[in-house]
């Protein structure tokens, strides 16, 4: 049972035990993002000074997206020289990480191994698109799967250049969304893995296939066990740089008209890495709202999972208008957390200054907004009922 101390104005469990224990913002140093691609120095001190008031605890940044936020040793990574990480050669990125140690901010690092520039990137990929960076500026991206040979390896040399740069960094997080599609060449290695395991061969499994918008269990499972594989070669690389902090992989969910799913197999990743945590997330509230909750919270704590929650924050991402307000929004999932109780919240988006595919300051102007800031500290107001949880 949930109580909500009126006289402390917080939330915790019967015995009092806080049970959200970080809480704060997930946000992008990437072009074209919409996130912290044009934070200068004034711009991260307010934000981080904002969360300290609001009591937050933890910050993630992600330096790696469709394109690159940080400056690269690896030929294979874009490197935009109007970026203003790279420009100042990471010096931003390490103070900011600094500054929120000082305010006793958790940081997290996370970065996209499956979407690349492919003039760079130099492998095939199994299918690109137009990502804007810069006004009239778009940049074609390519997408891999886990299969393609030297996507594992060079996802892995990513992680090992994050720790090498920026050892200040807590934790770290792996994403590989839209890396389990069915392409004619992973047939053969799923059928082999198929074999050893008892699973049904490929030819009949039926068509299409895509974990994360069909329940095809036994490719479900043959995508998650190749995951495995990849974040144990991350761990190893990283605690070989002497990293001991925590790690975590985003478990997609699908929100669709007739269908919500989970693309991970979440008893498995747990049995195989407990010590990972799933980071999940939901942004459209107005659809599918509490079987969503289950598949992003309720099913993998059921599972033994440390959950970690990431809702729309300062965020116009998607169609717009959106059918509810980003007030309502927050509200709801407010709620959500606060019944369903995660581990870790991070809001995705505090308050960007530029247009981005994340978030556009002309729309949170529409919408009733000054700014950014604004936004923000109008989503710390709704946060409020959090304040105490990780006090």
């Amino acid at each position: 049972m949930l109580l909500c101390g009126a006289a402390a104005g917080g939330i915790a469990t019967a015995d009092d035990t806080p049970w959200l224990t970080e809480h704060g913002f997930w946000d992008y140093t990437t072009p074209g993002a919409g996130g912290m691609e044009a934070y200068g120095k004034d711009d991260y001190a307010s934000l981080l000074d904002d969360m300290a008031d609001a009591g937050m605890n933890s910050l993630l940044i992600c330096p790696r997206w469709f394109t690159t936020g940080y400056r690269s040793r690896l030929a294979y990574l874009d490197q935009l020289r109007s970026n203003r990480v790279i420009a100042s050669n990471n010096e931003l990125l390490r103070w900011v990480l600094d500054q929120a140690r000082k305010r006793k901010i958790r940081t997290w690092l996370s970065a996209y191994v499956c979407g690349f520039d492919p003039r760079v990137y130099g492998l095939k990929p199994y299918r690109t698109m137009k990502v804007p960076i810069d006004g009239a500026l778009a940049m074609e991206i390519g997408i891999y799967d886990l299969d393609t040979p030297g996507v594992a390896e060079r996802a892995v040399e990513i992680f090992d250049e994050l720790v090498r740069e920026f050892p200040m960094a807590n934790a770290l997080n792996v994403e590989l969304e839209d890396s389990g599609m069915e392409l004619p060449h992973r047939i053969p290695l799923y059928n082999k893995w198929a074999a050893e395991n008892g699973r049904p061969p490929f030819e009949r499994l039926g068509h299409p296939i895509n974990p994360r918008l069909y329940d095809v269990y036994a490719w479900r499972d043959y995508d998650t066990h190749r995951r495995i594989q990849i974040l144990e070669a991350i761990e190893a690389a990283v605690r070989a740089r002497n990293f001991r902090g925590d790690l975590g992989m985003i478990c997609e969910t699908a929100n669709s008209a007739y269908c919500i799913t989970q693309e991970v197999n979440l008893r498995e990743y747990h049995a195989k890495l407990p010590h990972w945590v799933a980071v999940t997330y939901e942004y459209d509230k107005w659809r599918h709202r509490y079987g969503v909750m289950d598949l992003s919270i309720a099913t993998p704590k059921k599972e033994g999972l440390k959950v970690y929650y990431l809702p729309r924050g300062v965020m116009t991402w998607g169609r717009w208008p959106l059918p509810i307000t980003l007030e309502q929004s927050w509200d709801m999932d407010v709620e959500d957390v606060v019944r369903f109780r995660p581990d870790g919240l991070w809001w995705f988006g505090s308050g960007g200054v530029n247009e981005g595919a994340h978030v556009s300051v002309k729309r949170l102007r529409e919408a009733g907004y000054a700014d950014g800031r604004v936004a923000r500290r109008a989503l710390l107001k709704k946060a409020a009922a959090l304040r105490t949880v990780t006090s």
